[in-house]
């Protein structure tokens, strides 16, 4: 979907009619759930990826404002890729009319209370849109890394009042704050990595505090070594290893396992062997936000060697809708997205590839079980 190689299957045009639409939508529906999904996105990173400067860092205050991005105003067209529909679009936004207050406490030799203030914002990037379900959500990214500078500023905090300091008493943080927006955006939904938008029919208007996801690890198919680490065990062990991975010989003996990660609770199945392994190992998980992933990695297992050898890895996004269903999806081949949509009370199978291999795939069974 990302590849500069793909022809527009329709003509290129602009979108001032899709403009005119955000105008009307945004402050009342799109402005407050993106301001909700992503000040939960940043104050879960933020505190992560701190500078030393800052002892502790908290967000405060997060609006994106009633100025509207512009999109498709230069290009917009349509391309298929993987066998689904894929809209791209060229998007700006630029405002000053935001706020995202930081309170920080400050380290050695700053001390004391401040707050920073990002008051404005330029982002500048193109957009891939992909409708899923038939119109009940969309799929959301980047097709590169945007453009993006903010601009800041900095008051003395709760002791101090409302005075703006200037950006030099604070050395470094408008650079970090740039450095840390930018690969939040890159590992949050720039391609292949997308954001979902739920549009449900129904609402039952509840907040939702948490929920519990019963996970099947059913199987992993075409389990060869030559599939994962062609490239490394060329390398290593040159064509003989090859040769043995293509007639199965060498993968009798592949001891391995999964290892399940939601959060902060990690489950994991029993080892087993061969190239085609069979768990349908289940686990309750409770699913920690409204939007979470589902983090998925298989491991190698020998009984001569404590350290375990992770071979691949895939993630399952999930979304909770307003309607109390859970919306799951994944990148499936040539960057398409596998989706699947769990009303309460029901199970969908997925079938994912592991990330940088061509077959090798595990199969998964997704219970919605609970939310409250």
């Amino acid at each position: 979907m990302v590849s500069g190689a793909l022809q527009p299957t329709t003509p290129l045009e602009s979108c001032q009619w899709l403009n005119k639409l955000l105008v009307q939508v945004w402050p009342n529906v799109v402005a407050p759930k993106l301001s909700k999904h992503f000040s939960a996105v940043l104050q879960k990173h933020i505190r992560i990826r701190k500078p030393k400067l800052v002892r502790r860092i908290k967000l405060q205050e997060f609006s994106l404002g009633s100025c509207t991005p512009i999109l498709g105003m230069h290009r917009t067209h349509w391309t298929t890729a993987g066998g689904q529909q894929v809209l791209h679009m060229d998007f700006e936004w630029k405002t000053n009319n935001m706020c995202i207050m930081l309170d920080t406490k400050l380290a050695m030799p700053f001390l004391g209370t401040k707050q920073i203030l990002i008051n404005s914002i330029h982002i500048k990037g193109d957009l891939c849109i992909l409708p899923i379900l038939d119109g009940q959500a969309i799929l959301y990214s980047f097709e590169t890394t945007p453009e993006l500078s903010i601009g800041i500023a900095f008051g003395s905090g709760a002791t101090g009042g409302d005075q703006e300091l200037p950006s030099s008493k604070l050395p470094g943080v408008s650079a970090w704050l740039v450095k840390f927006l930018t690969d939040l955006l890159v590992k949050t939904m720039v391609e292949p990595r997308r954001r979902c938008y739920p549009l449900p029919l129904t609402s039952d208007k509840r907040t939702f505090v948490g929920g519990t996801v019963s996970i099947t690890v059913t199987s992993v198919s075409n389990l060869l070594k030559a599939n994962i680490k062609g490239q490394k065990a060329s390398q290593s062990h040159g064509s003989a290893e090859l040769d043995r991975s293509s007639d199965g010989s060498a993968n009798d003996g592949l001891h391995t396992f999964v290892e399940v990660e939601l959060g902060d609770i990690s489950q994991r199945t029993d080892v087993k062997q061969g190239s085609n392994p069979n768990w349908n190992a289940s686990f309750d998980m409770v699913i920690p936000e409204s939007s979470s992933t589902l983090h998925v990695h298989l491991y190698e297992w020998s009984p001569t060697n404590m350290k375990l050898d992770c071979l691949t890895s895939c993630e399952i996004k999930m979304t909770h809708v307003a309607d109390d269903s859970i919306i799951f999806w994944a990148v499936g081949s040539e960057s398409s997205a596998i989706v699947k949509h769990a009303c309460f009370g029901k199970e969908v199978e997925m079938v994912v590839p592991f990330d940088g291999t061509e077959s090798v795939e595990v199969c998964f069974c997704c219970f919605n079980v609970l939310s409250y």
